[in-house]
């Protein structure tokens, strides 16, 4: 089963970018100026609770509108959420002092995605993280989040991972946050695959996790084929293997200048996902969004999960939930599924 294949074109974008419409040091056309000339394909200018536009700009860079909305549940967290592709209505739909919830649905009610933003600097909580509803991703890595500009808090792959072991898998973005245009920018970035540089392609492929993060090093090609996770990517030193065991023997592999790995899974331990980091020579990381290995239904479900909606529909075995095929009800339930899929998805094939 393939899990990542570069697809299309791959195009370098940065979604989480200030200005001086808030609090950074460049304007916004400066800081579009900058990023084009750093080699960016597309840019999401995100200023505090205003959406910045340039309708000026002419430049070859796709710009996304976007807004970075804030609140402040206790005060030993806050949540910074970011919203991509909006249209100008979150203006009139957001007002300082609402919940984070709120945030969120105004955000998808504009067309936009909502990503969570640098969680381990912000200290959320799994709890907290847990119930927001409709994240689109998270960052995984947020270069302002360090020295010199801040304590050393930029990596938010602890915490991700704990909300993965609990069946919580977000896919995840880097960025720079850009305020000072200093260490911090062109650092981090994505890597997303599309057929040309679009709005429509672009928050497409945000949306159905068409990605991965990165500071350089870039997947090729990701497989899993039962037990066996193979990694095909650019040149790496490391490649590093998160799943929800604390502990497994073979999960790092060293080698200068690797362009390949594997991994073997081990489901009696009960592993039911994997992240693939990978490290170049020059410590440059790159993420890929985590996949499911195995499914077990002690993990949490969501709470409009059709296993609570019809506990008759599904049997267990193991640890897995599976739709009774003999029931009617499932048969014409899967049916509808995959109509909706062919309908809305150029796919070529359905595997069960």
């Amino acid at each position: 089963m393939i899990i990542y294949e570069t697809g299309g074109q791959a195009f370098k974008g940065n979604l989480h970018t200030h200005t001086t419409q808030s609090d950074g040091c460049k304007s916004p056309m400066d800081a579009a100026a900058a990023y084009e000339q750093a080699s960016y394909d597309f840019l999401a200018l995100t200023d505090h609770r205003t959406l910045t536009t340039i309708p000026e700009y002419r430049g070859k860079m796709l710009l996304l509108p976007g807004i970075e909305l804030d609140c402040e549940p206790t005060q030993r967290e806050v949540i910074h959420l970011l919203g991509i592709g909006v249209t100008r209505e979150i203006m009139r739909l957001f007002t300082p002092g609402m919940r984070a919830q709120q945030y969120i649905d105004a955000i998808r009610s504009c067309g936009g995605l909502c990503f969570l933003a640098h969680p381990c600097w912000s200290m959320n909580r799994v709890a907290t993280i847990q119930g927001l509803q409709g994240l689109a991703g998270a960052e995984i890595y947020n270069s302002v989040s360090r020295p010199p500009y801040n304590a050393d808090r930029a990596d938010s792959t602890a915490v991700l991972d704990i909300l993965a072991s609990d069946g919580n898998l977000f896919n995840t973005t880097a960025a720079d946050d850009t305020h000072f245009y200093g260490e911090e920018f062109a650092r981090s970035f994505i890597w997303l695959n599309a057929l040309s540089l679009t709005r429509e392609n672009v928050m497409n492929a945000l949306k159905n996790g068409h990605y991965h993060a990165s500071q350089g090093p870039r997947f090729e090609l990701v497989e899993l084929d039962g037990d066996l996770v193979r990694v095909t990517c650019s040149p790496v030193d490391q490649v590093l293997f998160h799943s929800d065991l604390a502990w497994s023997d073979h999960r790092v592999v060293h080698g200068e200048g690797m362009t390949s790995a594997e991994y073997r899974v081990d489901r009696a331990r009960g592993e039911t996902f994997v992240r693939v980091i990978i490290i170049d020579g020059e410590g440059r990381r790159a993420w890929l969004n985590p996949f499911r290995v195995a499914l077990d239904y002690r993990q949490p479900l969501a709470g409009n999960h059709i296993a609570f909606q019809h506990p008759k529909w599904v049997i267990k075995y193991g640890n897995g939930l599976y739709f009774d095929p003999g029931l009617p009800e499932t048969r014409e339930f899967v049916t509808r599924v995959v109509k909706d899929i062919v309908q809305r998805y150029d796919v070529d094939a359905i595997h069960f």
